[in-house]
């Protein structure tokens, strides 16, 4: 069913590219050629606000790419990065319990950090380098200064990440959407 909708989305894509007159290879679901009876623009009058025709390369995304893995942050972002932080982990209490942060919400591995509210606000989203984005969720007691705890999701992954130096950059100030 998935594939018989991907087929005529694309079909429409094409039609509805060619109509714009914008030239775009075709591409086939099941690796048979695939044949065009007409092209769409003898019948469609190109569009007022329409460009001259260019050859864009069509790019589709693969499963595995639609979610990022982590954002990078631009040379000219507004923001400077905060400098370099030492990185330590830390995981949840075994068993079936949840793992609380200071603000409220259970801590989950890939989002929570924990971090000294004086240098990173609670409820700030953050980008490590190498690591990715997360969001100031948790406070500690030996997270002081320059010091960030990231979240992980067992102990044994939280000893082999060890002691990191990382730069660390604001992306969003809390209260920021």
């Amino acid at each position: 069913m998935r594939r018989v909708a991907m087929s005529i989305a694309l079909a429409a894509a094409i039609i509805l590219l060619d109509a714009v007159d914008v030239s775009v290879p075709l591409l086939s679901m099941s690796g048979a050629p695939v044949r065009v009876l007409a092209s769409a623009s003898a019948s469609v009058p190109p569009w007022p606000w329409t460009a001259p025709r260019i050859n864009l390369p069509v790019v589709l995304p693969r499963t595995e790419a639609a979610h990022a893995l982590g954002y990078a942050i631009p040379a000219d972002h507004p923001r400077p990065p905060l400098g370099r932080f030492k990185l330590t982990a830390y995981s949840g209490p075994r068993g079936k319990a949840r793992a609380i942060t200071a603000t409220g919400t259970s801590a989950r591995a890939g989002r929570t950090v924990a971090v000294d509210p004086k240098v990173i606000p609670l409820g700030s989203r953050i980008y490590i380098d190498g690591i990715g984005e997360r969001i100031a969720e948790d406070v500690g007691p030996g997270v002081k200064g320059q010091h960030i705890d990231v979240f992980l999701p067992s102990s044994p992954a939280a000893t082999r990440f060890g002691v990191q130096r990382r730069t660390v950059s604001v992306i969003a100030p809390a209260g920021a959407s």
